[in-house]
């Protein structure tokens, strides 16, 4: 078994080198092309740097594993509200976000709530209701730009948040070099995400596991570590409440974007207990989650407990279903 799991770290692997290759070089193609770091900003945060969970999930649905693509989206949403921001509470208590939530709560609720819904009546994804889905994704981020327009404070922070995150390597100001980069990345993510996802089948294969649930616990944590590592380091230097905008951002590009991508590449299959049981969970998640930011006590050490205690049981009480 040792193979399948060096061909998932292998794929992990060429799956974030190759995103940060990408990214870097289209972030290097785009300054050169003189857009302003607001778009390039919006593009990279907003869509690019979650190239790996939608390269993970069309990969599975192209290779006939739409479970794992499924367990994928449920899981890692599950996993960044539950997992990182718990833990990253257990770390610094985060406060409660009386100017992001009123934004985030419809977009987080109704995406969550639809795509939980498309599973319990008809276990499946259609790729036209995909297709709405990414469209929404659009349409959000459209809004987001001309929101950061209007708003220089919001358009200064996320240039320096691009600056921050995916500033060029000096080579990368050659055009040439530039576009190479990203299409050796783009190859990387294509290849990574193809080993990952035969090793994942194969590990589910040789312990006699559903697909959909190494998608949502192998998968999604696998998927889902960055957001982890980052918020984590970031509670450590004090900046806690940066984990709350990452985990809404990846979450709704998670069903948005991924989800709407992975249905368009074959549609996106539901099995019964997903239908019934972890849309539900994921969707309850993110409710509480809501809910807490939404107090005046915002997510406590107390509250991150909870969190993590429910998701250790969530992943015993699903293992114990399969």
């Amino acid at each position: 078994m040792l193979w399948m799991f060096l061909e998932i770290a292998f794929g992990l692997g060429l799956l974030y080198v190759g995103g940060e290759a990408m990214v870097r070089g289209a972030v290097a193609l785009g300054r050169w092309l003189d857009l302003s770091p607001l778009v390039v900003g919006i593009i990279i945060i907003g869509f690019a740097t979650s190239m790996p969970e939608l390269v993970v999930s069309v990969q599975a649905v192209w290779q006939g594993l739409p479970e794992i693509a499924t367990g994928n989206i449920l899981g890692s949403n599950t996993a960044n509200i539950l997992l990182v921001l718990g833990a990253t509470a257990l770390v610094l208590p985060m406060h409660h976000q009386p100017r992001a939530l009123p934004r985030d709560a419809l977009p987080l609720l109704l995406s969550g709530g639809v795509f939980a819904l498309l599973g319990l009546l008809y276990g499946l994804v259609h790729p036209v209701a995909g297709a709405v889905l990414f469209l929404a994704l659009v349409g959000l981020l459209s809004h987001e730009f001309r929101r950061a327009r209007r708003e220089t404070r919001l358009s200064r922070e996320l240039a320096e948040e691009l600056a921050e995150e995916v500033e060029p390597h000096p080579l990368l100001g050659n055009p040439l070099l530039a576009s190479l980069a990203a299409l050796i990345g783009l190859g990387m993510l294509v290849y990574g995400g193809h080993l990952f996802v035969s090793g994942a089948s194969a590990v589910a294969a040789a312990l006699g596991v559903s697909h959909g649930l190494i998608g949502l616990t192998l998968v999604a944590l696998g998927t889902s570590s960055p957001e982890l590592a980052s918020a984590l380091v970031a509670a450590r230097h004090g900046h806690s409440d940066v984990a709350y905008g990452n985990v809404v951002g990846s979450n709704l590009f998670n069903v948005l974007g991924v989800g709407g991508a992975a249905a368009m590449a074959g549609g996106l299959t539901y099995p019964d207990l997903m239908s019934v049981f972890d849309g539900p969970v994921m969707l309850a998640a993110t409710v509480l989650m809501l809910a807490f930011f939404a107090s005046s006590r915002g997510l406590t050490r107390t509250r991150g407990a909870l969190f993590v205690g429910a998701y250790i049981a969530y992943i015993a009480l699903r293992a114990s279903f399969s």
